[in-house]
């Protein structure tokens, strides 16, 4: 089955992206519209992280967020058969210099990022910009056979893909190294990982420690990964260093790459991943 959709993906890999977007156009389309899919978080989302914009601009977020995910949908056809070269047109990197000074001072770093734009590209290309070894988390997904076809694509350039129970024992063992440790950290943590909680997109947020933990645990660097969409197709990508060590106040350090998040999200809504059902664990009180 595997080799079957890996077929099929390398053949929808030739056909024009701009043949792919006629169909994200009606994709979009279809699913806001006729089947409605998860409209209600979407709104939900929308409505309580924007209290002060009206019913016509929250429309307008919504229309243009699904244009966004079927894009992203579309572009992701890609993944098996997009060059080097052609990838690097499409994902520049603004200021690699960043991963060069690491490297001289031999020095690892975490780089968050989200579910903003193409997530995937970006993860994808990262590896053809730095020459560091470049380690990925990722959730096993419970289809076993599309999960291998999309460990071969995200590794195509040399990232390796870490299971998320694996990852930090993976940096720790790294310590001293200058790796680059990605991680898209905007989802809901497990509910057995609620220890923190911030105010997030005008919200009480359940956010992850993860990172922070492992900044102190291995020595490293905060890093954030920006990607801004300069047309359909085409993005750039930013890398904005957050801290060089952790702060002494417990999430104060998380705090930081949440806060710039919420900048980036707040300038340009429309490209963040609002189906995703970030706020379904409340506080406990």
């Amino acid at each position: 089955m595997s080799k079957l959709t890996s077929l099929s993906l390398k053949l929808i890999g030739f056909i024009p992206l701009s043949i792919l977007y006629l169909k994200s156009n009606f994709l979009s389309f279809f699913l806001r519209n006729i089947i409605g899919y998860r409209t209600d978080v979407v709104r939900k989302n929308l409505k309580h992280s924007f209290p002060n914009k009206s019913s016509r601009e929250l429309k307008l977020i919504e229309k243009l967020s699904y244009r966004n995910f079927t894009d992203v949908i579309v572009e992701n056809l890609l993944l098996l058969t997009i060059s080097k070269k052609n990838l690097k047109k499409r994902m520049k990197l603004l200021n690699p210099d960043v991963f060069q000074s690491l490297e001289r001072k031999n020095k690892g770093a975490i780089l968050i990022s989200a579910h903003y734009n193409n997530w995937e590209w970006m993860a994808l290309s990262l590896a053809l910009y730095a020459k560091q070894d470049v380690y990925s988390v990722y959730k096993p997904l419970s289809n076993k056979s599309i999960d291998r076809v999309m460990l071969k694509a995200r590794s195509r350039f040399g990232a390796k893909i870490i299971p998320m129970a694996s990852f930090p024992k993976t940096i720790l063992r790294n310590k001293g190294k200058a790796t680059i440790n990605l991680i898209l950290a905007d989802q809901s943590p497990h509910k057995s990982k609620l220890d923190f909680y911030c105010d997030f997109l005008n919200q009480d947020t359940p956010i992850f420690l993860g990172p922070e933990k492992l900044m102190k645990a291995a020595d490293l660097e905060l890093l954030f990964v920006e990607v801004h969409r300069v047309k359909r197709g085409y993005y750039e990508m930013k890398i904005v260093s957050l801290a060089d060590k952790v702060l002494e106040e417990k999430g104060a350090t998380t705090l930081l790459h949440v806060k710039h998040l919420e900048q980036v999200i707040q300038t340009n809504p429309q490209n963040w991943l609002w189906s995703h059902r970030r706020w379904k664990h409340s506080r406990k009180k």
